[in-house]
């Protein structure tokens, strides 16, 4: 089976692949930077955070995590100003969404805080923070001795999943969290500290929803957004899984095909530019997504009609199940 591979999509004309479009992409790898996830902070904590920090953008913020144990990573390297440390959080009624991001930039024992320091951090959040109040050294019975400064905090309006994080430990995908609590060590996600992400999938199903309604209304209607409208695209970033595909199956599969569609049996419509070779599109028939392998067996080599209808069309459990069109299939070339 081909394996999964994190990657970042950054649209630069367009978001719907139409012919103008082009396309970033950042596969993650050993050398990425640093993260750390923080599971299951109180929403209010942060809304809290993220209202002062509109007015007061020079100031720095403190989180008071629930855990008597140090958090070892920023206990032996403390992030700071010049070297800030990407954080990433959930919240308690959403423990497996990435909710905010901020940047870290210090850490501190509380049982260690000179007198001076302490008064300050008080000062500061009868202020700033004033559901907070104060240091805390003690909640639900523990001991509490994390205080995380950070800057930067963000809310972000299409949450990712915490699977999309990678554990520095294994480089494996975080599994969900079931309670709020304790903390992640992970690889950074490139990009995500630009606002305006969204996962691809959640695009594709908002922009068939609009496409939906838009075609529900009158033409009238339409016609009058139509006029309104940009004319140039947002810009916006998405997020999504793809899979290292094998190209031995790939090329496995051309050779069998010969040119021809493996389903309406027609020639391939075109020659490809590159190097005069028959254009045929590579079609899982279980696809990856659903846990289809990467095998020779479970994939054909199709015309562009041919690979749209094995995706969209009315006869696509047919064609997965079988492999080949039903005998009352029209063919859209033919």
């Amino acid at each position: 089976m081909a394996t999964p591979l994190l990657i970042f999509l950054a649209s630069i004309k367009n978001v719907f692949g139409h012919r103008n479009s082009s396309t970033i992409c950042y596969i993650l790898e050993d050398n990425l930077d640093k993260a750390i996830l923080i599971n299951g902070v109180y929403e209010t904590v942060l809304d809290e955070i993220f209202k002062y920090q509109k007015n007061n953008s020079d100031k720095i913020f403190y989180l008071q995590p629930y855990s008597e144990s140090a958090i070892k990573q920023l206990q032996s390297d403390p992030p700071s100003i010049t070297s800030p440390l990407p954080l990433y959080i959930s919240t308690t009624n959403q423990l497996n969404n990435i909710c905010y991001v901020a940047d870290i930039v210090g850490w501190e024992n509380k049982t260690e805080l000179p007198p001076d320091r302490l008064n300050f951090l008080n000062e500061h959040m009868i202020k700033f923070q004033p559901r907070e109040h104060r240091v805390y050294f003690e909640a639900n019975g523990k001991k509490c001795v994390n205080l995380i400064s950070i800057v930067n905090l963000k809310k972000l309006n299409n949450q990712l999943s915490t699977a999309n994080l990678i554990k520095e430990s294994d480089g494996k995908p975080l599994k969900p969290h079931t309670r709020a609590g304790g903390w992640s060590y992970v690889h950074a996600l490139p990009l995500l500290s630009i606002e305006n992400t969204i996962v691809k999938e959640q695009l594709t199903e908002q922009f068939d929803d609009a496409l939906s309604h838009s075609l529900a209304d009158s033409d009238d209607v339409r016609k009058m957004r139509l006029e309104d409208a940009p004319k140039v695209p947002e810009k916006i970033q998405t997020v999504s899984y793809d899979y290292r595909r094998n190209p031995d199956v790939v090329a496995e599969v051309l050779k069998r095909a010969s040119g021809k569609c493996e389903l309406c049996q027609l020639r391939a419509p075109f020659f490809k530019a590159s190097d005069g070779s028959p254009y045929l599109e590579v079609h899982h028939w279980v696809t990856l997504a659903e846990g289809g392998e990467d095998t020779v067996d479970n994939v054909g080599a199709l015309c562009p009609n041919c690979h749209k209808q094995a995706h969209f069309g009315q006869y696509r459990e047919y064609i997965r199940s079988n492999k080949v069109l039903p005998a009352d299939a029209k063919n859209l070339r033919g």
